[in-house]
């Protein structure tokens, strides 16, 4: 489809994702699509519902050291470790870039403390640099001091959820996600720790946990050894987990975890996500979103579905 092409169809693909309208439910997993000038030269970025960020920290991080990627028969682990340009790169220079375009902007911030969330929170909307943030609470690729229950991750501690999730709902009016953890045992329970502490959404899954290792050197093949599975793989887990969270909570999820194709999507819309993100399958076919977006229109206008509302939580049991 031509960059210049425009939505104009009957149906109505507009979704509200916790207080924050999106013109389509598609936007792009943090961390796979940089901040939105990478992937502007192959697709129109403002024809998505929304453009995630790649994770922001305080200061720039360079993340773990080579090699940081590998893939595998039906994914990808990486490692990168939260690479990013840092807070005040992100607003002098990707921010006036997508308010330029037109884009609706979902902020993924991270940090190592509930004071560094609360800061990067406040300073993006005190700049309208975000629409809604992302909280990431669960990145696998980092080593960060363990939670007071020994989790280590937050994402893995419903109590360090709330306690996080309260204090940076305190700091902004924006709507409000957490990117949760698929490493638990049942992902109902920090679901739940989610919405008790305020937030409008959540966000699922982010990467399995996996490593490989080269049977020739003997050697894992990540420098930082384990790293975060993402891709085709893991989205029967994902969809399983989006369905588990949407029995019991009453704010929307962002579904998320080896989305290639437009049924992909759909599958993650019936069990009950009201917004979907593309991730790994961007650096394989660069306009993937796009193509989800336009098989999701296909599918409605052969089902003679006139609002993709109607798909969401409409598995047929």
């Amino acid at each position: 489809m031509p960059r210049d092409a425009t939505d104009t169809d009957d149906m109505n693909l507009a979704v509200n994702m916790g207080g924050l309208p999106m013109k389509n439910p598609v936007t792009v997993a943090s961390g796979t699509f940089g901040y939105g000038q990478e992937y502007n030269q192959y697709f129109d970025i403002t024809r998505l519902g929304a453009v995630t960020t790649k994770s922001l920290s305080l200061k720039v991080r360079a993340g773990n050291k080579p090699p940081r990627l590998v893939e595998t028969p039906a994914g990808l682990l990486n490692a990168i470790g939260l690479q990013n340009v840092g807070i005040e790169t992100y607003l002098s220079e990707k921010a006036p870039f997508l308010r330029k375009q037109g884009a609706t902007i979902i902020g993924n911030i991270y940090g190592h403390s509930p004071d560094e969330y609360v800061e990067l929170a406040s300073r993006l909307e005190q700049e309208s640099a975000a629409d809604a943030i992302e909280a990431n609470l669960s990145c696998p690729n980092v080593h960060d001091a363990k939670t007071a229950s020994g989790a280590v991750l937050v994402s893995q501690d419903p109590d360090a959820i709330i306690e996080y999730t309260k204090a940076i709902r305190s700091a902004t009016t924006l709507p409000l996600f957490i990117k949760l953890s698929p490493n638990v045992a049942d992902i109902q329970e920090p679901a739940l720790a989610v919405q008790e502490g305020g937030a409008d959404g959540v966000c699922l899954i982010n990467t399995l946990l996996g490593m490989s290792i080269n049977p020739k050197t003997r050697r894992p093949r990540l420098s930082n050894i384990v790293g975060g599975l993402s891709g085709p793989a893991i989205r029967p887990v994902a969809v399983k987990m989006v369905w588990d969270a949407a029995r019991v909570l009453s704010i929307p999820i962002i579904g998320t975890g080896g989305i290639c194709t437009a049924n992909d999507a759909i599958e993650f819309l019936l069990a009950g996500a009201t917004a979907v993100s593309v991730g790994s399958m961007t650096f394989r076919q660069p306009d993937a979103p796009m193509q989800v977006l336009d098989g999701i229109k296909t599918y409605l206008k052969q089902h003679r579905i006139e609002r993709v509302e109607e798909l969401i939580g409409a598995m047929e049991v």
